[in-house]
């Protein structure tokens, strides 16, 4: 859900879920990831592409003999062999089709006066996408700036490195348009130019790139100006990167598929669960849902998951955006769906702030809550301009008392305007009508405008407070031309969703509030308006906004998902949620409110998705003998391998050799010397640069008897043994005789 602002909740429904999936691990050792498929290493190259040179390693030979004895061997394999110069490296070219690099390298690295082998690994520029608001997209990248405009004050700036990491990411992948995700919202302005060409492509059947279930019709274009939720949201994860407009999102490019379930005011499970349906039924991998409510378990609702969940579709959805007050809650006491939905293909995300702490208005649950993810003045796209004001200038005022409105900001720095004008100290006085009002000009290809604010207070039984607005300049909205949206008495609330006033798209209109009492009104604390917007949605907009809420956290999740599956088009949903959630970076403030402790980072979930030890198989042995044992490894760094043995009685973990030459993706060798009979489990752990880890195990097993010899002493060993003494002793006794 959305935060606009610190005092109050946007958003309709109250739909955002999920469920930690934990692996099952062995006391004392890591997590075992083996069970992730991967896709088999091509013919061409055993390395991910783009991160080595196609047909090239570089060697390092002991001596410039060793160098010259290794010719032969070289010019076999080689198509050309250079020396470079300082480093005592050689560079090979191998004859494309011949060999593998990975082959190629055991080749060389069995061979004497070779000290070391390794790919030649290609690097790219860090410089983050020529997009020029970039820098103060912190999630994507924290140095500690300062974001502008920023409506959420806590940690602004924040702390450097708090953030997803995707510019590591983006060195692996950057591009997740193979991978479609389905943004079930409140409808994407999809001519928004840095979201036009990251829309999914619905054919003549779906040209609007999805489907409207609130108007049933399949154009999802937002149809009032609030309606930018869903627009922000699509940014988050796939605003097109690199192309010299605003920002980017965690997917430089993107296939987002537009599912408007919900308008200004909300929606209903019958429209959130067609869409869902209509998203997993046209191909949808990944579901964002920054949505959620508390009304309670709703069975249709959840049956929408589980089918997703057959479908193999990953759903990520929001936490919840906390009270009315804006405090966060424990959704594991107050279930908040669909965050507390049992489903194991969910993420339910919390938001947190530019330090990793978690924000103060996110929802957070020990059992439902799974990770943490930037939700904090997020910019990303917005369906139009943004129009607000901080009530200091320009504002007309028509009062029927002395005391009348007057503006100022709280101790947080938020612009606020009051009646009376020491608000809090007095009551507004009886028998008046005072109005106040401004003007807002909307430019050509304004197609929708609504109005929101935050509104506090009280007023008398039979005394109102009114906004109205009237088109033209400087127009009374509470006279015979204006139009009246909020009227209310008694404890004066927000509006429960923004009020469409499309009469002012391409023109100009006035604005404002009006109190009136009666004679006899006794007062009371008066209105306190704050967050004043006017939304606005356009045609080829390029706008960017700051929007707080766990509906911003989400989508920075569905992004990641997205760069995974894109990655690894083999990885299965449940691959991709165990990845993410294993990943992540430990948060103190999310340890013991959230199922992992964890926010989450994109590089890191990308290792942990493509690190594994795979290819162990049982092995039997002989006490004294080496025994070779080769399996598989992969990942995206360099790599290390390290092997333990449960029974060093059987095998010495001293007596296992050969780690060392395991630091690449590839097939891997370990020597085995077994010292007696018995059974051993021996662990395999590769690890990688990133801080992932992934251990299979197989068993040894070494006859203690038998011909293979043994830790026991065989019969043949006491034969020859028997016969030795008995000589000893005839000789023994042919002395004494």
């Amino acid at each position: 859900m959305t935060l606009r602002h610190t005092l109050y909740t946007k958003c309709a429904l109250g739909l955002l879920c999920a469920l930690a999936l934990n692996l099952p691990a062995q006391a004392g050792l890591p997590v075992s990831t083996t069970n992730i498929a991967l896709p088999a290493p091509s013919a061409a190259s055993s390395y991910k592409p783009d991160t080595v040179v196609p047909n090239e390693v570089l060697v390092k030979f002991g001596s410039t003999l060793s160098a010259q004895n290794m010719t032969p061997t070289l010019n076999s394999m080689a198509s050309s062999v250079k020396q470079i110069n300082r480093s005592g490296l050689t560079l090979v070219k191998l004859t494309p089709g011949t060999e593998t690099i990975s082959s190629a390298m055991a080749t060389l690295r069995a061979m004497p006066g070779v000290i070391s082998v390794q790919p030649n690994f290609i690097y790219h520029s860090t410089a983050l996408p020529n997009d020029p608001e970039i820098g103060q997209q912190w999630a994507l990248k924290n140095i500690g700036q300062t974001v502008s405009n920023a409506t959420y004050a806590t940690s602004n700036p924040g702390t450097p490195g708090d953030d997803i990491d995707a510019e590591s990411a983006w060195q692996y992948q950057s591009d997740c348009s193979s991978v479609t995700v389905a943004v079930v919202d409140t409808g994407i302005n999809y001519t928004q130019q840095d979201l036009v060409n990251s829309m999914w492509n619905g054919g003549t059947q779906y040209p609007h790139h999805g489907y409207d279930f609130v108007d049933n019709d399949n154009d999802p274009y937002p149809t009032t100006g609030d309606e930018l939720h869903g627009t922000h949201v699509a940014g988050i994860i796939g605003a097109e990167g690199n192309n010299g407009i605003e920002g980017s999102g965690v997917c430089q490019k993107a296939s987002i598929m537009s599912v408007r379930s919900l308008d200004s005011s909300g929606g209903s499970t019958a429209s959130v669960v067609q869409g869902v349906y209509f998203a997993i039924d046209h191909g949808a991998r990944i579901i964002n849902m920054s949505l959620g409510g508390s009304g309670g378990f709703d069975q249709d609702f959840s049956d929408a998951i589980s089918y997703a969940q057959s479908k193999g579709a990953l759903v990520v959805v929001a936490a919840g955006n906390g009270d009315a007050n804006g405090n966060g809650v424990d959704v594991d006491q107050t279930p908040f769906y669909p965050c507390a939905f049992p489903q194991d293909n969910l993420i339910c995300v919390a938001a947190l702030d530019q330090s990793f702490q978690l924000a103060s208005f996110s929802n957070y649950g020990a059992t439902s809550v799974d990770v943490g993810a930037p939700g904090t003045n997020i910019l990303s796209t917005f369906a139009g301009p943004t129009l607000t004001t901080d009530f200091s200038s320009g504002w007309t005022a028509s009062l029927g008392t002395s005391t009348g409105w007057g503006y100022g900001k709280t101790t947080s720095g938020i612009p606020i305007l009051v009646n009376p004008v020491d608000y809090g100290k007095s009551n507004y006085a009886p028998s008046t009508d005072d109005r106040i009002w401004t003007d807002f000009t909307f430019a050509p290809g304004t197609q929708h405008v609504a109005l929101n604010y935050y509104l506090q207070g009280r007023m008398a039984t039979g005394d109102y407070l009114n906004s109205g607005v009237a088109v033209g300049s400087n127009t009374d909205p509470f006279g015979s031309s204006g139009t009246q949206l909020q009227h209310e008495t008694d404890t004066l609330s927000s509006p429960a969703a923004a009020y469409p006033i499309d009469q002012c798209a391409g023109k100009t209109c006035s604005i404002g509030f009006q109190l009136t009492s009666t004679p006899v009104s006794a007062g009371d604390t008066g209105p306190l308006i704050a967050f004043f917007e006017l939304n606005t949605v356009a045609t080829n907009t390029h706008e960017m906004g700051i929007e707080n809420g766990t509906s911003m956290a989400a989508p920075v999740v569905s992004g990641i998902a997205a760069l995974l599956m894109a990655s690894d088009p083999a990885a299965s949903d449940i691959d991709v949620v165990q990845a993410i959630k294993n990943s992540g970076i430990p948060v103190p403030t999310l340890s013991g409110v959230t199922t992992t402790g964890k926010a989450v980072n994109a590089m890191r979930a990308l290792a942990n998705l493509h690190l594994s030890v795979t290819g162990l198989a049982d092995q039997t042995g002989t006490a004294g003998q080496p025994l070779s044992v080769t399996f598989s490894i992969s990942g995206l760094n360099a790599l290390a391998v390290s092997a333990s043995s449960s029974n060093t009685s059987v095998l010495a973990n001293t007596a296992i050799t050969g780690q060392n030459s395991c630091t690449q993706t590839g097939g891997c060798t370990l020597q085995l010397l077994p010292a007696m009979g018995g059974t051993s489990t021996i662990y395999v752990t590769v690890s990688d640069t990133f801080g992932q880890q992934s251990t299979g195990s197989f068993l040894l097993t070494v006859p203690s008897s038998g011909g293979g010899g043994g830790g026991s002493m065989n019969w043949t060993f006491l034969l020859v043994l028997a016969v030795i003494l008995a000589a000893g002793q005839w000789r023994r006794r042919g002395l004494e005789s």
